[in-house]
């Protein structure tokens, strides 16, 4: 059974007690929908030359069908995806990566965020709970698994903080992890309640954290409930053994072993064709910003939906390919497996963040500065933030958002040092105060005072 601290998943009250740190709470109106810059390939910077040591060997030529992938799909033909030229980590965009130790199968070394300061210089910064003095016990585990809205709006970490938490085998007696919630971007994290060993979360939906279990009795049988009132979830008829995915509605997505994915009453979504399949995909359903169309990911391929189940585009490689957050109409921040020879020789097949132009047929992949210093063997896009960004900073504590660019007004947040604030490029000047326009990650759009932000 799955036990948890008392708390209401639905409107946690995280957001408003950072801003209770500066001010008195204040109602927080419906975000802003704010225009990001266009992206496209032509922005993109191609990697410079590195050193015999660290670099990758080119990924063959993807045959022109993947063995897994139809030809057609509901009409439309299945594109085979060219692995493009290496690129640099573009501006204005933060990805959130995961670093584990694929194919190992073991633990995680963390959660990361990678981005370009001020300067134009990368930065990666450690997002993991332990980061937060004093949130975690002495001794606690690595990240047992990771739960991110493709805008980084929301994520939910699961920590092994006791015993042997479930990986490939059965979780020991004593095991027992923690959640922890971030609402900035990972700056800042809550204790959101604990499992026992052999659960941990897989979706979010509204009614709760979908948390999945191996079954008593059967191996590789998986049992559904949700976080925090454990009541029972019931997959539905043909659902397979991956996770399922939330969908822009709120409901979840269940992978069959026969590549569709079904709703929970059981009705299809859509296909990806017959004789596919979603087993080992890197696994995710990701909306577009107009909500009518979905970037997926299954096996060797990818490809794009209308919301009623129409393929728009397929494509198909050689290797397993991810994607996991819109920059554009037509890019997608995701990831891609390639072949590296790192400094100390070793040589690797590795997964790196990539940018994947859907229209196009390219993955672009984005190496550095993952594996400048290796900590694993697979980085994983979970989320990706559009910026141009401002970073909180020199407060101390946290920057206080406001309803209007005055010290007088309402603070509807509180961001801490290091959160990356999307800046709208709007100012002002009131009674001696440069105001910046800003939108937080969990979307909360404002006025901060630029002395406190680095742009």
């Amino acid at each position: 059974m799955v036990r948890s601290s008392l708390f209401a998943l639905a409107g946690l009250a995280f957001v408003a007690w950072l801003a209770a740190a500066c001010s008195d709470d204040a109602a927080q109106p419906a975000p802003t929908a704010t225009m990001h810059p266009p992206l496209s390939l032509a922005t993109l910077t191609p990697a410079p030359t590195r050193t015999p040591s660290a670099t990758r060997t080119p990924s063959p030529t993807p045959t022109p069908i993947s063995t897994a992938t139809p030809e057609v799909i509901d009409g439309v033909e299945v594109r085979p995806l060219q692995i493009g030229e290496e690129v640099e980590l573009p501006d204005d965009v933060a990805l959130i990566v995961w670093a584990t130790c694929q194919p190992c199968d073991g633990p995680s070394s963390g959660l990361y965020l990678a981005y370009r300061d001020a300067s134009g210089q990368v930065r990666t910064e450690q997002l993991s709970p332990g980061e937060s003095p004093g949130l975690l016990p002495p001794g606690s585990g690595p990240i047992h698994n990771v739960v991110v809205n493709s805008d980084a709006s929301e994520m939910v970490v699961d920590v092994c903080t006791r015993g042997e938490c479930v990986w490939i085998d059965d979780a020991g007696p004593d095991a027992e992890s923690t959640l922890y919630r971030s609402t900035d971007g990972g700056v800042s994290w809550e204790e959101l309640g604990v499992l026992d060993g052999k659960h941990y979360p897989v979706a979010m939906t509204e009614e709760g954290l979908v948390v999945r279990a191996w079954g008593p009795d059967t191996k590789w049988k998986y049992e559904y409930e949700l976080f925090p009132s454990g009541e029972p979830l019931e997959p539905p008829p043909g659902a397979g053994e991956e996770r399922p995915q939330t969908l822009p509605d709120g409901e979840l997505a269940w992978p069959t072993d026969d590549g569709r994915l079904l709703r929970g009453d059981g009705s299809q979504i859509l296909s990806v064709g017959q004789g596919a399949t979603f087993w080992n995909t890197v696994g995710n359903i990701v909306p577009d910003a107009s909500g009518e169309r979905l970037a997926l990911d299954w096996r060797e391929s990818v490809g794009v939906f209308s919301l009623d189940g129409r393929p728009i585009r397929a494509f198909s490689s050689q290797s397993p390919l991810g994607v996991a957050s819109w920059l554009s109409d037509t890019l997608v921040a995701g990831n891609v497996r390639i072949q590296w020879q790192f400094p100390t020789g070793t040589r690797a097949t590795v997964i790196v963040p990539a940018i994947i132009d859907l229209e196009a047929g390219e993955a672009h992949p984005i190496p550095h500065p993952f594996l400048d210093q290796p900590l694993g063997y697979s980085y994983t896009v979970r989320a990706a933030m559009r910026g141009p960004f401002a970073r909180v900073v020199n407060t101390g504590s946290c920057l206080s958002v406001r309803a209007q660019p005055a010290m007088a007004a309402d603070a509807l947040t509180c961001a801490a040092d290091g959160v990356l604030l999307r800046d709208t490029g709007e100012t002002r000047e009131v009674e001696g105060v440069t105001w910046c326009r800003v939108v937080t990650p969990a979307g909360v759009e404002g006025w901060a005072s630029a002395q406190y932000l680095e742009r």
